[in-house]
């Protein structure tokens, strides 16, 4: 190869060591690290300098064994891939990853130490042991069912609960080799396959309900009603269902029917918060709905309206709801309210109601719950989420786009006005919007390009203090006091120090132009009850935000500022994000805005 082929190699190989996200530590026989690259410091936490030169620290003291075992594998010129263990980083959490481990040789073929490529595989192995916990949890709640749980396929059932085998009065084991014609009468099984199939393919509907008569083992007959829907097992179409042993609701008088019919429904729709009503008052509730509401049990609820859980603005559509489902079989659609909880907050919901026939001797209405928090915020966060991508996107291409010309035109512009007579006025507003357009590119590019934070242990209140001697004379300028009220007892937080400068630059400077005849700004940081996190405060005494816009701020060009871009609030907002903190903002018209900051002191690992 020539000299340029050399030279696009090592470049090539350059880009590759630097660039590649997987961590590479080469070592020397006598275990001391020679070269590690980006990657494998981002990998571990120390910095190269740290490590060149140094004996390898990586591993746990219980793993030293099986490490030692591996770098022998590996110079008897075994090729070491895959292997997944625990390594040791700076800050002492553990972090899993995928080695592969390789001896390096010499021009002669002499091995003069190893190379060590190393993966993070620790988002793998927890959605791994999410994935296990469900499998667990849905096997747990199949086998512990109060009813008959099954899959069919092609004739046979491949897996059935211990309610459904004790039912039939077989062994699990027995019921797996029987056919399900063995199992019902053999003329309801033409019917209830032709309407399963009826209503699930072709009406595409998602589950089919069903009455049958079963024929247990000893031959005697078990009526049963059912549920099942249609599922892939094996790759292969598959019912997936729930039955119910009826034969005493079927000997029973209607009264006694409707009672089970009732809490058949109940059953059917846990796990979630359920309340009984009768006349507006509520005359049940489960330990869900209790819990949702944040009573101390069902006593505190029973016998009480209904509408008192309920958000005034909500209560004349429940009441609608409710004057019609108590003349109607017919469950209502989930409607969306919202609930009062005891310790004053509001909660998003959905609710569904269904008249009960004999609850008691009374007919009263089952009212299901369905709490909206997690799924709203996940909404949220994903329309942000998007709005950030869209914005990092546009970034760029502003850069590329409007920098070079912006240049241009403010040189043509400070000529002109070098060489031109009168008219100067004209000129300097031209440069002043050339200089605040180049301001929103460079905002937009804090925004679009990458972050590397440096995390480290530091005194909140020192990072306050820093950035109130950068401001202070702006603050003085513009006749704003700035009054700071910290607890002595505050310790330090794991943060990145300039990025938490950045937020209260944006937020204490925010403060001050609020106020433009002057004020006072009150910080204060004090400890949380739990002793686990800070929170910051920040009080100034401006006009306020109306109430339109607070709910908008951190998007992009939402601000109450003239020449404002609504950017840094964004940016503050992703910061603090990446601290794994809050940042709430309230205001009052004429009294002023506060905006509290909540940071945890230690950063739980992602």
């Amino acid at each position: 190869m020539d000299k340029h082929g050399h030279i696009m190699n090592h470049s090539f190989m350059e880009s590759i060591w630097n660039h590649i996200p997987d961590g590479i530590a080469v070592i020397d026989l006598d275990d001391n690290v020679l070269d590690v690259n980006p990657g494998f410091e981002a990998l571990h936490g120390w910095t190269r300098d740290e490590l060149v030169g140094n004996p390898c620290c990586f591993t746990p003291v219980h793993l030293l064994y099986e490490r030692k075992l591996m770098i022998e594998r590996a110079l008897n010129g075994e090729s070491l891939q895959g292997h997944e263990t625990f390594k040791l980083r700076k800050d002492g959490t553990l972090v899993y990853v995928s080695i592969t481990l390789a001896a390096l040789k010499d021009e002669n073929g002499f091995i003069i130490g190893l190379v060590s490529i190393e993966r993070d595989i620790s988002d793998r192995i927890k959605m791994e042991a999410s994935l296990f916990e469900a499998e667990s949890l849905y096997s747990h709640l199949a086998d512990s069912a109060l009813a008959g749980v099954f899959v069919g396929q092609q004739g046979r059932i491949l897996y059935a609960n211990p309610y459904l085998s004790e039912l039939y009065g077989y062994s699990n084991d027995e019921l797996l080799q029987v056919e399900l014609g063995q199992l019902m009468m053999p003329s309801e099984l033409v019917a209830v396959t032709r309407e399963a199939e009826k209503t699930l393919i072709e009406q595409k509907q998602n589950y089919y309900h069903f009455n049958v008569t079963g024929v247990k083992k000893d031959g005697s007959p078990v009526h049963l009603e059912g549920n099942s829907c249609l599922i892939s097992f094996h790759g292969k179409p598959a019912l997936l269902g729930t039955v119910q042993d009826i034969t005493i609701k079927k000997e029973k008088e209607r009264s006694l029917r409707d009672s089970a019919n009732m809490y058949q429904r109940i059953i059917k729709f846990l796990p979630e918060p359920i309340v009984l009503i009768d006349n507006g008052e509520i005359v049940y509730a489960n330990k869900l709905a209790v819990k949702l509401i944040g009573a101390a049990d069902d006593t505190e609820m029973v016998g009480r309206p209904i509408f008192d859980y309920v958000d005034p603005a909500y209560s004349r559509d429940l009441t609608d709801v409710l004057n019609t489902v108590i003349h109607t079989d017919d469950p209502t659609n989930f409607i969306e309210n919202k609930l009062l909880c005891k310790d004053g907050q509001t909660i998003d919901v959905e609710m569904s109601s269904i008249r009960i026939h004999n609850y008691r001797g009374k007919m009263v209405i089952l009212t299901v719950i369905r709490d909206l928090t997690d799924r709203k915020r996940s909404e949220e966060m994903l329309v942000r989420s998007e709005k950030l991508s869209v914005i990092g996107q546009l970034a760029a291409g502003v850069a590329h786009e409007i920098r070079n010309p912006l240049t241009a035109l403010k040189g043509f512009t400070q000529l002109l006005k070098s060489k031109a007579e009168g008219n100067s006025f004209y000129y300097d507003i031209m440069t002043n919007e050339l200089d605040r357009i180049n301001f929103i590119v460079n905002e937009f590019m804090t925004l679009a390009k990458p972050h590397f934070s440096k995390f480290s242990t530091r005194r909140l209140d020192h990072i306050l203090h820093a950035v109130i001697s950068i401001l202070e004379t702006q603050a003085i300028l513009m006749n704003v006091s700035i009054r700071t009220e910290f607890e002595n007892c505050i310790p330090s937080i794991y943060c990145d120090e300039n990025q938490l400068k950045q937020v209260f630059i944006n937020i204490i400077k925010n403060a001050i132009e609020a106020m433009p005849l002057g004020g006072q700004i009150t910080i204060s940081a004090a400890m949380e009850p739990d002793e686990k996190r800070v929170r910051l405060t920040v009080r100034d005494e401006g006009m306020g935000i109306p109430d339109e816009i607070i709910r908008q701020i951190g998007q992009p060009f939402i601000t109450t500022k003239e020449k404002g871009t609504g950017l840094g609030l964004m940016i503050s907002s992703r910061i603090i994000e990446a601290h794994q903190g809050l940042m709430n903002i309230s205001s009052v018209p004429d009294e002023g805005t506060t905006i509290e900051i909540i940071l945890p002191l230690n950063m739980e690992e992602q």
